[in-house]
């Protein structure tokens, strides 16, 4: 059966129940309360800052470096020849003593040189010893000529020339003993260095040498550096270097106290050690000041502490003398200038200009003007302007949050509910 269409009078009264609700809804929507207004503070925002005490007890001057050897050279034979002998102390890390024969050359030609400069020594002794008497023969014979023929006689030239040929007859044979012998203790020094001896106690830092190997004078075998004391070279800026009494003395007396320490196995470790020397220029790329610092016995190992490794890094400490009114902060806290960022009694940020002293880590030692500022800002935010406000998180929040707000205002819109339900009953 298809259903009728609606009629006019049907449609008319849909018409009317829809308008009527819509006018009940705007009715409710202008009849519902104004918006509750709260108004919130806007807080400063927080940050971390340290309270600046000034001081005025010695500094202490810190400088980084390596460890080096206080001797080290390479090691070479005066002669030529072929290796006959190696010492077993002669490897890789090995430890000697002064005059420890280190290796050996065959020596036999040096001994033949030896006997034969001998053998040279007495031939000349012996020429001498000839000229010599040749020479008081000589002069004999004029005498007992110029006896017989009386002193008013002519003088014999030939005899007198033979007497005056004998002198220096007698200086070349002296000369030639004198040669001679020159040679013998060149051949005698020549033997002695076919055994080569260490010049002081070290250690062995490399070698190349082996037995059977012919090696030429001067030819490189080994490296080694002495133990009896190492250095430490650290740079230093002129502030540093100032901060350090007595360092340009010239006749070295009252040694300037360092301590030395490195880490090994995961702990660190201290060794005395005193002030050496100060370079005489500055360097000229970095501007700054080389101290070396002497350790003596560095190889002195106990149970608790091994020996200052030679290429160890090494911090180095040195007594400095006292600063007027320092002051030491957290090296987060120093800006761009250099400069901090320091609070004032009001709550603002102000920004202080500061000279820098040394930095010790992630300590900073410096001098600047504080004024009535205490504190300085250790913690970073995205803007920082000259009199912004702050809150100090160290400090009571309930008057600064107070002080340092600004007021915010948030619409809450309680009247919501009521339009929904109102809505959905005259639906």
């Amino acid at each position: 059966m298809i259903p009728k269409p609606p009629t006019r009078r049907r449609l008319t009264l849909q018409a009317a129940i829809l308008l009527i609700g819509a006018l009940i809804a705007s009715a409710l929507l202008l009849s519902r309360p104004a918006p509750e207004r709260i108004t919130t503070p806007r807080l400063a925002p927080l940050v971390t800052a340290t309270v600046m005490t000034p001081r005025s007890t010695p500094l202490v001057v810190e400088g980084t470096g390596t460890v080096r050897p206080a001797a080290e050279i390479t090691l070479s034979a005066e002669v030529g020849g072929r290796v006959v002998s190696v010492s077993p102390k002669l490897v890789r890390g090995g430890v000697f003593s002064a005059k420890d024969t280190l290796f050996k050359l065959d020596d036999q030609s040096y001994r033949n040189a030896v006997s034969v400069a001998q053998a040279e020594v007495e031939q000349r002794r012996v020429d001498v010893a000839i000229a010599a008497q040749n020479q008081l023969i000589a002069q004999r014979e004029y005498e007992l000529l110029r006896q017989r023929l009386g002193s008013d006689a002519p003088p014999d030239t030939s005899l007198a020339a033979q007497l005056a040929r004998q002198q220096p007859q007698y200086e070349a044979a002296e000369a030639s003993l004198y040669r001679a012998e020159a040679q013998l203790a060149d051949a005698e020094l020549n033997l002695e260095r076919t055994a080569v001896l260490a010049p002081f106690s070290g250690r062995v830092r490399s070698e190349s040498v082996d037995i059977g190997q012919f090696i030429s004078p001067g030819q490189a075998i080994a490296d080694i550096y002495g133990t009896e004391a190492v250095e430490v070279d650290i740079s230093l800026s002129t502030r540093q270097a100032a901060l350090i009494d007595g360092l340009w003395a010239e006749d070295g007396a009252g040694r300037i106290p360092a301590v030395v320490r490195s880490e090994f196995g995961g702990s660190w470790h201290e060794w005395n050690g005193f002030v050496e020397r100060a370079s005489g220029a500055l360097d000229e790329a970095t501007r700054t000041v080389q101290i070396v610092i002497r350790v003596p016995d560095p190889f002195a190992a106990s149970a608790i502490r091994p020996p200052l490794l030679v290429g160890s890094y090494a911090r180095s400490r040195i007594a400095g003398r006292a600063v007027e009114a320092y002051y030491a902060i957290p090296r987060t806290a120093l800006r761009d200038g250099p400069s901090v960022w320091a609070a004032t009694t009001q709550g603002t940020l102000v920004s202080l200009p500061v000279e820098v002293i040394q930095e010790i880590q992630d300590t900073v030692f410096l001098i600047a003007d504080m004024g009535d500022t205490t504190k300085v800002i250790v913690s970073d935010l995205a803007v920082m302007t000259e009199g912004m406000r702050i809150r100090i998180a160290d400090s009571n929040e309930t008057d600064t949050e107070a002080e340092n707000s600004e007021t915010t205002t948030v619409t809450h819109n309680t009247g919501a509910a009521s339009t929904g339900a109102a809505r959905r009953g005259g639906l």
